[in-house]
């Protein structure tokens, strides 16, 4: 018999536990393969690898755009080919590989037996090669129409790009490579630049164009603290033709970066957490970017050094140490 004072309990049924892998998209792994190709294009337009990590391999004569950031790339036994390879967060690695053009932008860059490689390249650490010989090395040129997102989800910064700063683990072996002024160039398919805008044109690029070598010319120190304004002010050096170049650009946060601003009173002493330095060089730099800044861009915050001395001694401790907190 019942009890007139027991009470009926109802069992609420436990949440279901939810795992990160449950909760994944289901991806199929040959989406992310590109292999046995020879001849012919292959395009992967944005949002087909959406941050994966992607492998191409044994490749002859085939063009492969990769027109989407990356976790990762590696590139195996092709031959001939050209790859346009999207903002790739970590590392791209390439071996046993030959007579190729890359335009590729990553985290870190590596090749290891690999020969006749041309790359225009975007790194944000020291490039390396090992066993490797007849590479060329230029500063990386392209947009097409989501790249500058592409980067932002890659976290690359355009302004720290160590694209000539080459380290060779064979060095003993010869010179295994050189770095030159002129980016590669790509003649792209009709039907990508209309639908994606991908061009080569510097003019149009993301990412600054530097040059490998300081050649002769007055050299000027400016410093921005908005990536837009330093963007704009390096287009402009273009636009009015003043056959001024960017030798180096570096983009600098932290305490570090804060103490130089000090010791060198940039900004009339207010101090920014991050700030962008440039260097340009050619004939009459410091009043050729003088006039840019004071007619184009008279609402920009920027520090622009005044005389040979301070320039040569900016230029030096900036780049110097900036280069070795990265």
């Amino acid at each position: 018999m019942g009890c007139f004072f027991c009470k009926t309990k109802t069992f609420k049924e436990p949440n279901k536990k939810m795992y990160s892998w449950t909760e994944r998209k289901h991806l199929n792994p040959t989406d992310y393969i590109i292999e046995n190709l020879s001849g012919g294009t292959v395009c992967k337009p944005p949002g087909s690898i959406g941050g994966q990590q992607f492998v191409i391999r044994n490749c002859e004569d085939t063009n492969v755009f990769l027109l989407d950031h990356s976790d990762s790339i590696i590139v195996d036994d092709c031959q001939g080919c050209t790859l346009i390879l999207g903002p790739t967060k970590q590392s791209v690695f390439i071996r046993d590989t030959s007579n190729i053009n890359v335009i590729v932008a990553c985290g870190q860059f590596r090749v290891r037996d690999c020969s006749s490689l041309k790359v225009s390249l975007f790194c944000s650490t020291q490039p390396i090669i090992e066993s490797s010989h007849e590479m060329n090395f230029s500063c990386y040129q392209l947009f097409y129409n989501q790249l500058d997102d592409h980067f932002k989800r890659a976290n690359l910064n355009i302004w720290n790009n160590y694209w000539r700063m080459i380290f060779d683990y064979t060095w003993n072996e010869g010179n295994n490579w050189t770095v030159s002024d002129i980016p590669i160039s790509v003649k792209f398919p009709e039907e990508l630049i209309c639908k994606y805008g991908i061009t080569c044109e510097s003019y149009r690029s993301t990412v600054p164009l530097t040059r490998c070598e300081v050649t002769s010319g007055e050299n000027c120190f400016i410093a921005f603290d908005h990536s837009n304004e330093a963007l704009r002010f390096v287009q402009a050096l273009k636009s009015h033709e003043t056959n001024l170049e960017l030798i180096k650009c570096k983009y600098w946060n932290g305490n570090d970066a804060k103490e130089f601003q000090k010791q060198n009173n940039l900004f009339n002493n207010r101090i920014k957490d991050v700030f962008i330095g440039v260097h340009i060089q050619g004939k009459y730099a410091t009043s050729k970017c003088s006039a840019i800044l004071q007619n184009d861009f008279p609402q920009f915050s920027s520090y622009i050094s005044k005389s040979e001395q301070e320039t040569e001694r900016i230029i030096n401790n900036f780049f110097v140490l900036a280069d070795n907190e990265f």
